[in-house]
């Protein structure tokens, strides 16, 4: 049997098929019903729903959703850049010993390695959504997580002796939580959104420099989407993306395959420059966030003959843009 050291090159030269398969087989859509909730030593319950492991050709991105139940807390533990993004409930978050007060689409960075900790201090179960980039912090082989406690039910002394907000800054200047009423509104010319400048319905920019957070940043919950019933969006490329749908149902068409998605679902956009397009075809108000990765920011500005984000064309040539969907009559 010959040895890698004979058959290295071989192995490289199939290396772009090999990624090619890999994205025609990928799924697009995460789909929170199918995934099941798991209990861990950090989270009463959690659920994977976006990684490599999963079949999603990630950049070294992963993305989770967990549950905290009435009257408990995660564990603490400490690893590193995470993301997060408030679905329901209110509570707080304890990050290198202060604390993040949150609420209903809140949004918490946490730094890399801080040690960091979730309160529910509501009524109802508080649900989370997490993003990190723990697989290519892996493969560079600087990863680690640390754990420091267990999840379980909150002690009313222990949480009385807990330190109250002072501002949504930390003590050393980062900022760490922002509220959506807090965030930037605009367009998305408005907000510097490059996949979207002609795109007029109403965003808000979250966990950007715009309000405040530190960049460069290896993952953000970046913005906040609207659009409209009977809306698409324009169709573009770029590398690797993902989006959580809030609110409203619709689908996706990337490269001529259609998804559909559904409030809970997760979107993700390969990084293959794939052509897409989303479609709000429901009679409702669609909502969705956006989760940015720095390493698809980093590529482009140091390639950005390949990967700068760019419009679609229509066989005549004009550009694919956003708009309200054409509507096809139906003959009987």
């Amino acid at each position: 049997m010959a040895s890698y050291y004979e058959t290295f090159y071989d192995d490289w030269l199939a290396m772009g098929e090999r990624m090619q398969r890999a994205y025609d087989d990928s799924p697009i859509i995460a789909r929170d019903r199918d995934i099941p909730w798991v209990r861990t030593v950090q989270d009463a319950k959690v659920k994977l729903m976006i990684a490599n492991e999963l079949g999603f050709p990630t950049m070294g991105s992963v993305l989770t959703k967990g549950e905290i139940p009435t009257g408990w807390h995660t564990g603490e533990h400490r690893h590193g850049e995470e993301s997060i993004l408030i679905l329901e409930g209110e509570g707080f978050s304890i990050v290198d010993g202060e604390r993040f007060d949150w609420h209903k689409h809140s949004a918490v960075q946490v730094p890399y390695r801080a040690a960091h900790q979730h309160f529910n201090t509501g009524a109802e179960p508080a649900q989370y959504l997490s993003a990190m980039c723990l697989p290519l912090e892996a493969f560079v082989h600087i990863a680690g997580v640390e754990q420091l406690s267990e999840c379980g039910a909150t002690d009313p002394a222990a949480l009385a002796r807990l330190p109250r907000e002072v501002a949504q800054y930390h003590s050393n200047g980062r900022r760490v939580a922002i509220h959506v009423e807090d965030s930037t509104p605009g367009t998305g010319r408005q907000l510097g959104l490059a996949a979207y400048p002609n795109r007029n319905m109403p965003s808000k920019s979250l966990v950007t420099d715009k309000n405040g957070f530190r960049e460069p940043l290896s993952v953000a919950m970046t913005h906040i989407f609207e659009d409209p019933p009977g809306y698409k969006s324009g169709s573009h490329k770029h590398l690797e993306a993902m989006l959580y749908v809030l609110e409203g149902e619709g689908y996706s068409d990337v490269r001529g395959v259609r998804a559909k998605w559904v409030p809970g679902d997760a979107f993700h956009v390969p990084p293959s420059m794939a052509e897409h397009q989303h479609f709000n075809d429901s009679g409702q108000v669609e909502r969705m966030v956006r989760i940015g990765f720095g390493i698809r920011s980093w590529f482009t500005s140091i390639w950005p003959e390949g990967y700068t984000v760019e419009r679609t064309y229509d066989k005549d040539g004009k550009p694919i843009l956003p708009g309200e969907i054409e509507r096809v009559r139906e003959r009987y």
